[in-house]
């Protein structure tokens, strides 16, 4: 079940969260297209939940 979460998330988003450490937010942005993957990591103490959704936002469209 977990996959197919993960799966659909990365088809809609382009994203794959890294689910292992609570404290921080990390993961991939992944294109299959260009083939390329780029890791991402934000502490979350650092910055706003909205900061961080835009910093991600920016990733996903490179």
């Amino acid at each position: 079940m977990k996959e197919r979460m993960l799966s659909m998330c990365a088809s809609v988003t382009k994203i794959i969260p890294c689910l292992d450490d609570e404290t921080k937010i990390s993961g991939y942005v992944v294109d299959r297209d260009k083939k390329k993957m780029e890791v991402f990591e934000f502490e979350s103490a650092n910055s706003s939940p909205i900061e961080i959704c835009n910093m991600l936002w920016k990733m996903s469209l490179r």
